[in-house]
């Protein structure tokens, strides 16, 4: 079963439309999104004696991570379209951005897996929830919305799965 799909001309307008700052995110320039912290721990890890707690690559702990995020991601495949962005063609200077709508729940799952070996790649746009998901390889993924009211989903299915959502500073 094929993974993706090309979304037609007008639901891949209506995205940009609604993330007009997706490349910005993307490319961590600035923007005016806000955003929050999707996590398995139930704080930031701001003092350096907790930073141990980030290094969990194998192990009981690891595995019990790994099932909460693939738990939310598998619950956010079930709840809403998800569509990935993709850069295509010779980079940089040919390349050019790509939205693509994820079909296959399993090879979604695949490409959400952690794997110490390699950095998450996982950016996703969730048009529903009015959101960009973005994987990070520290056990915190990070939401940018353009409406909390309408996030708030993302937020609930989060803590279905036994994760934390984090406010960041203002």
């Amino acid at each position: 079963m094929k993974i993706f799909t090309v979304p037609d001309t007008e639901t891949q307008a209506s995205l940009r439309r609604q993330f007009p700052e997706f490349q910005a995110v993307l490319e961590h320039e600035p923007h005016s999104m806000g955003r929050f912290g999707i996590s398995v721990f139930d704080h930031w890890l701001r003092d350096e004696t907790e930073w141990n707690l980030m290094d969990c690559y194998d192990g009981p702990e690891r595995i019990e991570r790994d099932r909460k995020f693939l738990s939310h991601w598998e619950a956010l495949f079930d709840a809403t379209d998800i569509y990935a962005v993709r850069y295509r063609g010779r980079w940089p200077h040919k390349s050019k951005l790509v939205l693509k709508k994820y079909l296959d729940k399993g090879g979604f799952l695949e490409r959400c897996r952690f794997d110490p070996s390699r950095a998450p790649t996982q950016f996703v746009l969730l048009p529903e929830y009015d959101c960009i998901l973005v994987a990070s390889w520290d056990d915190t993924n990070v939401a940018f919305f353009n409406s909390r009211e309408r996030a708030e989903p993302l937020i609930s299915l989060a803590k279905d799965c036994g994760l934390h959502c984090l406010e960041f500073d203002a």
